[in-house]
C-alpha cells in the first residue's frame, strides 16, 4: 500500500510563509491558551479522561445534541479511522468522489477494503453543484468531503438528504471545514440515523496542533464507534484546549469572518490576473493558472521566493494549486510574487 503524503512542512529554521496544509493564520483564543497553561501540571503523569467526558458535554450543549452522540477523537483523522473500524470489514467498499481527501483509500488499505471512487466534475457555481447527480455506489460507507478538498465546494444540505435516501449505508458528512461554510449537514441528524457528521478544531479554531476531532452521530452508531476508538485517544491537554475554544464564538465569528473575507479578495485578485477559480466554501482556494504557466512551474517558482502552496502530482489536480488562505499581509504578498512569476520578473 501507500501510505498518505501530507503537505509538505518546512525544515527548521526554513523561513516560508506557509499557505499548504489549510492551517489557520491567527492564533488560538486567549482562554484557550490559558486553558493549556492551567492544564500543564503535575496533572500530566496521569491519564487522560478517557471518554472526554466534559468535551463531550459542551460539543453537545453547543450543538444541541445528547452526549451520548457525541464521539471524540485525536483530530478528524482519527474519527475516519474510528468509522472504518466500526463499519467496514475486510473485503467491503468505501465510495468517495474523487478527488476528495486522499487519505480514505488509505483507510480503506489498511482495511483490506475495497473503493469506489465517484468523478467529481470541476464547477462554476453552487447551483450547478446542486444538479450534480446523486450516486448509490455499492458500498457501506460513503464519505462525503463537505466542504469538499482540495476543489472547495460545499454540498447543500437538501443534496446530502436526497444522497440519504438513495444511499443504504452509512454518510459520513466529513465538515472538517464547515465552519467557513454556508451550511452543515448537523440539522440532518435528527431524521437520518445513518448520518455521521465528522468536525475538527484544526481549522476554524487555530488548534491543528492540538489534534481534536468530533463526530455527531445517532446514540446507536456512537456508542459502537465508542467501543472500537483508542483507550486514551484524546490528550488532557487537547481535551482541557478544546472545552475553552468550542464556547467561545465571538472569537471563531471574527476569525473566520476575516478569512472568508480574505478569501473572496484574493479570489478577485488572482481572477484578475487571469486565473480560473473554483468556487470555494473553505480556508483555501483551488486555481488553475492561465494557458501557457504550467501549475508545478509557478509552485516551484513560488517556493524559490519563500512561499509554499500546495501542487498535487496526480492526474486531474496536476494543473492547478491548492492555496490556504493566510493573513491580508500574507495574501498580499503571494499575489505580488504570482505577478512577477507570471511576468518572468
Amino acid at each position: 500500500m501507500e501510505g498518505y503524503v501530507p503537505g509538505l512542512q518546512p525544515a527548521p529554521g526554513q523561513k516560508l510563509v506557509k499557505l499548504n496544509t489549510n492551517e489557520n493564520p491567527f492564533p488560538p483564543a486567549p482562554r484557550v491558551l490559558e486553558a493549556i497553561r492551567s492544564a500543564s501540571s503535575d496533572a500530566l503523569r496521569l491519564y487522560p479522561d478517557p471518554s472526554a467526558s466534559l468535551l463531550r458535554e459542551r460539543a453537545a450543549s453547543l450543538y444541541g445534541f445528547d452526549p451520548s452522540q457525541v464521539v471524540c477523537g485525536n483530530g478528524s483523522d482519527d474519527i475516519l479511522a474510528i468509522v472504518m473500524r466500526t463499519f467496514v470489514d475486510e473485503g467491503d467498499a468505501i465510495a468517495f468522489f474523487q478527488p476528495s481527501y486522499s487519505l480514505y483509500p488509505v483507510l480503506a488499505s489498511i482495511a483490506r477494503a475495497r473503493t469506489v471512487p465517484i468523478p467529481l466534475p470541476r464547477v462554476s457555481g453552487p447551483g450547478e453543484l446542486e444538479r450534480l447527480p446523486v450516486p448509490c455506489p455499492e458500498a457501506k460507507v460513503f464519505f462525503l468531503t463537505t466542504p469538499n478538498s482540495p476543489y472547495g465546494y460545499g454540498f447543500a444540505m437538501a443534496w446530502i438528504a436526497r444522497l440519504l435516501s438513495v444511499f443504504p449505508g452509512i454518510v459520513v458528512a466529513d465538515e472538517a471545514y464547515a465552519d467557513f461554510a454556508r451550511e452543515t449537514s448537523l440539522p440532518l441528524l435528527a431524521s437520518h440515523p445513518r448520518l455521521i457528521v465528522a468536525r475538527s478544531l484544526s481549522k476554524a479554531y487555530s488548534l491543528a496542533g492540538m489534534r481534536v476531532g468530533l463526530a455527531f452521530a445517532h446514540e446507536t452508531l456512537a456508542a459502537e464507534m465508542a467501543k472500537v476508538k483508542d483507550s486514551y485517544n484524546l490528550s488532557g491537554l487537547a481535551q482541557a484546549a478544546a472545552c475553552e475554544a468550542l464556547p467561545d464564538r465571538e472569537h471563531l465569528r471574527e476569525t473566520t469572518a476575516r478569512i472568508v473575507a480574505t478569501r473572496g479578495q484574493f479570489a478577485a485578485r488572482l481572477s484578475r490576473l487571469g486565473f480560473s477559480v473554483l468556487p470555494s466554501e473553505a480556508n483555501f482556494l483551488f486555481t488553475v493558472p492561465p494557458a501557457g504557466r504550467p501549475a508545478k512551474a509557478l509552485y516551484e517558482g513560488l517556493r524559490a521566493r519563500g512561499f509554499l502552496v500546495r501542487w498535487f502530482p496526480t492526474a486531474g489536480l496536476s494543473d492547478g494549486l491548492r492555496i490556504s488562505i493566510g493573513t491580508g499581509a500574507d495574501m498580499e504578498a503571494l499575489a505580488r510574487a504570482i505577478e512577477e512569476e507570471s511576468h518572468g520578473g
